[in-house]
């Protein structure tokens, strides 16, 4: 994205893993979205099984 797609808009992003704590983290973000009336971007956060290597 060159920056030129228009107005930067306002969004709430939660990282989503299926453990109860981001779950948690969802729902505390739709309300902040709610709260503020704008976007709720979940986005799929993962570890690979046996973490990280590198």
């Amino acid at each position: 994205m060159s920056g030129s797609d228009g107005p930067a808009r306002e969004r709430v992003l939660v990282g989503v893993s299926g453990s109860l704590g981001s779950l948690t983290a969802l729902a505390r973000g739709a309300e902040e979205a709610r709260r503020r009336d704008v976007e709720l971007w979940p986005v799929p956060a993962w570890q690979p099984p046996g973490g990280v290597r590198g």
